[in-house]
């Protein structure tokens, strides 16, 4: 085996530096990755067993909260799943649009504390229809103030309290609100800004209005139960499985009183021409076919449900019950 002599390496060298050069530096090129020195750790803690668990239950988060938030804010709301992907805490922190609110809560008995994010033009929202307006908000933007943000812990802990009912096929959860503001540059750092998360992106539609709510769960506070978020199934069997409990009954129990229906209180009938029925006036008498001494029929989303006799209390109109109807179907 003969060496190569030192003209023959000359050669190959002005060769190399010739017209392959290009050649070289495109598989130069190919060997360069990009490489972000502040996360420098691999971002797949989660499985994607995990995430399909967790979407599972994030979906029925939704449901609640759509069942929930209706009777609360008395509109239709629809929230839905955009996404739900792991990256670092300082994406989260970074994706974060100025203004919004942010809450972080606790998740006894899990260690640790997640948040949850909602845009700020979808909170003037829902605080214009928890004080009775249509649901607007201010064409500027600003901080809340001290009335609002009362409101706004009142919705989130309303909020949370389906939220912990979805994580109660898995286990159960007390969650607490411990910071809310409107800055995420206030909002303390709960975990390192390399640490993986768990972002839940939604979209939340109440009324005419939509925004985006997400929520960050760090891996560190799911980490003790990874074992049951891999291993979990969603089945009819789970819900009969883990039963009610007084809590829940409770839970239902309110959300069944809160819920409104439409109330019917039947006067009694008659007859009027056209002509005499626009010239009412204030203070005119119209003769029904009942007599007082009869209880009036009183519907309850269309099916009578109750015999009455009306009255007066405390200035108001009023009716006290002489009767419940029972039907065949209850």
């Amino acid at each position: 085996m003969s060496s190569l002599s030192q003209e023959e390496i000359d050669a190959l060298i002005s060769q190399i530096g010739g017209p392959g050069a290009p050649v070289r530096e495109h598989i130069e090129s190919k060997r360069i990755k990009s490489f972000d020195f502040r996360f420098n750790k691999r971002l797949d803690k989660f499985s994607n067993n995990q995430l399909q668990t967790l979407r599972t239950l994030h979906e029925n988060f939704t449901r609640l909260l759509n069942n929930s938030l209706s009777v609360y804010l008395r509109t239709r709301v629809e929230a839905s799943i955009v996404s739900i992907e792991q990256i670092s805490y300082g994406d989260f922190i970074a994706s974060i649009g100025i203004p919004s609110i942010l809450a972080i809560f606790s998740v006894d008995p899990l260690p640790g504390s997640g948040i949850v994010q909602v845009d700020l033009n979808l909170v003037f929202s829902i605080i214009d229809r928890l004080l009775g307006g249509p649901g607007w908000f201010p064409s500027k933007l600003r901080d809340l103030t001290d009335i609002e943000r009362t409101l706004m812990q009142r919705f989130m802990a309303r909020m949370l309290n389906s939220y912990r009912e979805s994580w109660n096929y898995l286990l159960t959860l007390s969650l607490k609100i411990e910071a809310l503001d409107s800055n995420p540059q206030f909002i303390p750092r709960i975990i390192p800004l390399d640490q993986v998360i768990a972002y839940i992106s939604m979209e939340l539609k109440i009324g005419d209005m939509a925004g985006v709510m997400n929520f960050c769960l760090p891996y560190l506070v799911l980490q003790s139960i990874g074992s049951q978020l891999t291993d979990f199934q969603w089945s009819p069997t789970v819900v009969a499985g883990r039963g009610m409990t007084e809590e829940d009954v409770m839970q239902l129990t309110r959300s069944v009183e809160r819920a409104d229906v439409d109330l019917l209180v039947e006067l009694g009938h008659t007859r009027v021409s056209l002509r005499d029925l626009v010239s009412l006036r204030q203070g005119d008498i119209v003769v029904f076919d009942r007599p007082t001494s009869e209880p009036l029929r009183v519907e309850v989303n269309d099916k009578e449900k109750f015999r009455v006799f009306p009255g007066i209390h405390r200035d108001r109109l009023a009716a006290q019950v002489a009767r419940i109807i029972h039907t065949d179907d209850e």
